[in-house]
C-alpha cells in the first residue's frame, strides 16, 4: 500500500510476501464474514496477462502455502465485463481485484447455512439457536467498491454479485475449508514480514 510519493521506492514487490499476506488474511477469516484487505504487497501480475492466467499462478501458490487446491472461477468469455453471480457453497471465496474497480455485493448466508450449522446464541447464552442464526446487520447485503490491489473475502455459504467496470480485471478464488498447510494455521502465521 502507498502512503505518499516517498513510499513508492519502499513498496515491497515480494510475490510471496503477497501470497503469505493472503495466506494469513485467509486464515483470519476462516468461519467469518466478509471482509476486505488492502494488501501491503503489489498483486505479483506483470505485463498483460490475462485474468485467467493471473488467477491461476495466484491459485497455485495459495494452494502451496493453505495445504488445498485452490481453484479459479471464470469469467465469461464473450463478455468480461458482465454481471457475475458466485456462490460460495461450502467453500470461501476470495476475490482479487488486479486493476481498475469491481463493485460487488455480498449476500447473507442462505437459510440451509443456518439450519445445518451450529451458530452460537446471544452472549450470556448456554446453547445455540437457528431460529435466530444471525443478527439483522449479517443479513443485509453488504455493497463493496473493490479497487486495485484488494481482496474480498466471502464468507461459505453466502452470495456475492460482481459487477466490474470497463477495463477491470478481477479473479475469483474458491477456497476449501479446512486447511492444512503451513500458512493454515493459527499462530503458524505467514512470516514476520507480514503485517509489519
Amino acid at each position: 500500500m502507498q502512503w505518499g510519493p516517498d513510499d513508492e521506492e519502499n513498496e515491497p514487490a515480494d510475490e510471496s510476501g503477497y501470497l503469505r499476506e493472503l495466506a494469513a488474511f485467509l486464515s483470519a477469516r476462516s468461519g467469518g464474514g466478509p471482509a476486505v484487505l488492502w494488501t501491503d504487497y503489489e498483486p505479483p501480475v506483470t505485463g498483460d496477462p490475462s485474468a485467467a492466467e493471473a488467477a491461476a499462478a495466484l491459485a497455485t501458490g495459495l494452494s502451496t502455502l493453505l495445504g488445498v487446491t485452490v481453484r479459479t472461477l471464470p469469467q465469461d468469455p464473450a463478455d468480461p465485463h458482465a454481471a457475475q453471480m458466485r456462490q460460495a457453497d461450502s467453500e470461501e471465496l476470495l476475490v482479487l481485484q488486479l486493476s481498475s474497480v469491481t463493485d460487488i455485493l455480498v449476500g447473507a448466508p442462505t437459510a440451509s447455512a443456518a439450519s445445518t450449522d451450529a451458530i452460537p446464541g446471544p452472549i450470556g447464552s448456554t446453547g445455540s439457536s437457528s431460529s435466530t442464526a444471525s443478527t439483522d446487520a449479517h443479513r443485509v447485503p453488504l455493497a463493496v467498491r473493490l479497487r486495485g490491489g484488494q481482496a474480498l473475502f466471502v464468507p461459505r455459504r453466502s452470495t456475492c454479485t460482481l459487477l466490474p467496470e470497463p477495463g477491470s480485471r478481477h479473479a475469483v478464488l474458491r477456497i476449501p475449508t479446512p486447511r492444512t498447510g503451513p500458512g493454515a494455521r493459527p499462530g503458524g502465521g505467514p512470516g514476520p514480514d507480514v503485517g509489519r
